[in-house]
């Protein structure tokens, strides 16, 4: 047992029994330490610890590695809201277990999809998570275009060193796929602002993304110089005493300032586009 639990988290808490046998575990010990409690039986070979993140567990019980949105997620790139978990299995893959239906399962939200084959050659597949290329292949390919964007954009500012390789990998999609896709930006830092910029482009409007104003910091936007918006999404961790603050410092500076949430963005543009318009008269 001292030895097989720091083996599993070197394994990134998941791992065949090969895996573990190379490594000098024995069968008896990983019998015990499923009877224990310690160590969670995934499926036939594979082990995990109970702490290995539940889409992870998902996707290797499923019978593949964790993909798309999900493997987005995990790079830290801003993904949808609701994704569910995202498999990839090999394109001969055969005995996949049927999808977690147990509404408790956290990661579930949104269902499991599965992805059948990767871009990949398969020396150089990565045995848990699908790789950078493959995400970004996975996840243009099977999300909405404006979704896409918002994830490449939040790629291109988290690991703006990939960029000239971001582009070689979009070469792998289709032309009709690539064509519905707006112009990226690693000047957006959120999924909230991606979306933002692609309609407000879509109705002609074009600002300034995150400008750093004195006495106030950075916004998220401004329009014909006057106009700032934030875009409070999901991951907004401002308290809102310190956006009333911002909002009134940039009021007495003369600027107009709006403020739209995630939901409203979402669900209801029409409001958020009747609003800049309306400003900008």
């Amino acid at each position: 047992m001292a030895l097989l639990i720091p083996v599993l988290r070197r394994l990134d808490g998941v791992a065949e029994t090969r895996e573990l046998r190379a490594r000098g575990i024995r069968s008896t010990q990983l019998a015990a330490a499923v009877a224990g409690g310690d160590v969670l039986r995934v499926r036939r070979g594979w082990y995990a610890l109970p702490t290995t993140p539940d889409d992870l567990v998902e996707a290797v019980r499923v019978g593949g590695r964790l993909a798309c949105v999900s493997a987005a997620a995990h790079y830290g790139w801003a993904t949808p809201e609701r994704h569910g978990v995202h498999v990839c299995v090999a394109e001969n893959a055969a005995r996949l277990r049927r999808p977690q239906v147990d509404p408790e399962f956290a990661g579930l939200r949104g269902g499991t999809v599965v992805h059948w084959g990767s871009p990949e050659p398969r020396p150089r597949r990565p045995r848990l998570i699908t790789s950078r290329f493959e995400t970004v292949v996975h996840s243009v390919g099977c999300l909405d275009p404006e979704h896409a964007v918002a994830m490449l954009d939040s790629f291109l500012h988290t690991e703006p060193r990939l960029s000239i390789e971001l582009e070689e990998w979009l070469t792998a999609l289709p032309a009709h796929i690539l064509d519905r896709l707006a112009s990226r930006s690693e000047l957006c830092e959120s999924f909230l602002e991606t979306i933002g910029r692609i309609r407000l482009e879509r109705a002609g409007i074009v600002g300034t993304h995150q400008v750093e104003i004195e006495g106030v910091g950075r916004v998220d936007l401004v329009i014909d110089g006057r106009i700032v918006i934030e875009w409070d999404g999901k991951q907004h961790e401002k308290t809102r005493e310190e956006d009333s603050r911002r909002d009134a410092l940039l009021t007495a500076m003369g600027y107009h300032v709006l403020r739209f949430t995630y939901r409203l963005v979402m669900d209801e543009w029409h409001i958020v586009i009747a609003a800049v318009r309306a400003a900008l008269a």
